[in-house]
């Protein structure tokens, strides 16, 4: 199999993005349930977000055992803290910061890092 069609085929990405896309169908009619509404986007977003970076330097580098260095994760939990939560709520009032939204990002990243970054050895 493609090296990196196998990692979107991973069990736990595959439910982040059915729970990502329900709770935007949610969303998309105006149905808001705390705290889905509030966390679960941020808490789901690295995981999605990570595994198709994964799958796509597996593919580039043909190599199914490549693993996305932990300073990697730790950097993209930075990225979108510094942007999601610093830097767009200065410019638009549409964005709130919030410290719990940090949280579910290195969450995420954690939940990414510990069940999905794993080498693919099975061909």
């Amino acid at each position: 199999m493609i090296p990196g069609l196998q990692t979107l085929r991973h069990p736990v990405f595959l439910v982040s993005l059915l729970l990502f896309c329900l709770n935007q169908l949610l969303e998309l009619s105006n149905r808001y349930l705390w705290p889905l509404h509030a966390y679960l986007d941020n808490l789901l977003c690295l995981p999605v977000s990570l595994t198709i970076v994964l799958a796509a330097e597996r593919l580039y580098f043909q190599d199914s055992g490549f693993v996305l260095p932990w300073q990697y994760v730790l950097l993209a939990v930075l990225l979108f803290s510094l942007v999601f939560e610093g830097l767009l709520p200065l410019f638009s009032s549409r964005y709130t910061a919030d410290a719990w939204d940090i949280l579910a990002y290195a969450l995420g990243a954690l939940v990414f890092h510990f069940s999905i970054n794993k080498p693919n050895l099975v061909t």
